[in-house]
């Protein structure tokens, strides 16, 4: 039993006695004290070697990478507008140790973020957001190029390319473009009530005048019919004799044939 105990104890070892870089990564010696091993960087795989009962494995991921920085810049016209760069890089695979030990494994938060920011408050400036838009985006990415490229390399970090990815219209632009069309669209809105109140108006207008030029045909018809009836009465044998009794008081005097008491004229109106 004790020989069989002496058997597994070694191979429990050499069990644990091991560690693995994953695919990809390469790997740095930690030792229990925290000590940085600069004398190996480990590739992928497993790693086997009694220390690692003690000793740990930082893994650096080395293939190809992005970090995307989205920030607001003042332009050539100092006019603050939001740009969005990618950075493609890669840890330099044999540098890992330099890179953990001067720098940590959270190398993008604490010093990439800032290089970028740096490099794009340098480069920003020297373009208006319109060239970034429409000509110079490729200048200013060359620029930014030769900036990360040295800030980069010092850092163990190999710098592949650089693309400005969006460029807002600057905000002062914007706001103003945005106000101008608000602006304009109650202006459309104005435009459209006043002629709703003229086209109002006219139509009101129009119809008193049509009332007033109807009422004026009936006058006139009226008139002219009132004119064609005196004319045509004027002419009446009848009439003279209507107007002439009309005019008469009554009284037949005393000398008549028809005695004093007599009131109508016989013969003077017939039927």
């Amino acid at each position: 039993m004790k020989r069989l105990g002496y058997i597994l104890l070694p191979v429990l070892c050499l069990l644990t006695a091991c560690t693995t870089v994953d695919s990809g990564h390469r790997g740095v010696e930690v030792s229990w004290g925290g000590e940085t091993n600069m004398e190996n960087v480990y590739d992928e795989g497993m790693q086997i070697g009694v220390h690692w009962i003690w000793d740990d494995m930082v893994n650096y991921d080395c293939r190809e990478q992005v970090l995307v920085i989205d920030n607001d810049f003042n332009d050539a016209n100092n006019m603050e507008t939001g740009v969005e760069v990618a950075l493609y890089y890669h840890p330099i695979k044999e540098k890992v140790n330099y890179l953990h030990k001067n720098i940590g494994t959270d190398y993008k938060e604490t010093k990439m973020k800032n290089i970028m920011k740096g490099a794009l408050k340098e480069v920003i400036p020297q373009f208006s957001a319109v060239d970034l838009n429409l000509k110079s985006r490729s200048e200013a990415e060359k620029n930014l190029t030769t900036i990360l490229t040295d800030e980069l390399g010092s850092m163990y970090v190999q710098f592949i390319r650089v693309q400005i990815t969006d460029v807002d219209i600057p905000k002062s632009i914007a706001e103003a473009a945005e106000a101008k069309a608000v602006q304009l669209e109650k202006n459309k809105l104005a435009k459209e009530k006043a002629e709703e109140q003229t086209n109002l108006g006219n139509a009101t207008k129009e119809k008193a005048l049509a009332d007033a030029e109807a009422m004026r045909i009936r006058a006139e018809a009226e008139s002219q019919a009132i004119k064609t009836i005196n004319e045509a009465l004027s002419s009446s044998p009848q009439y003279v004799q209507l107007k002439k009794v009309e005019k008469w008081d009554g009284s037949l005097g005393t000398n008549n044939v028809y005695g004093r008491d007599a009131t109508i004229i016989k013969g003077l109106v017939t039927d």
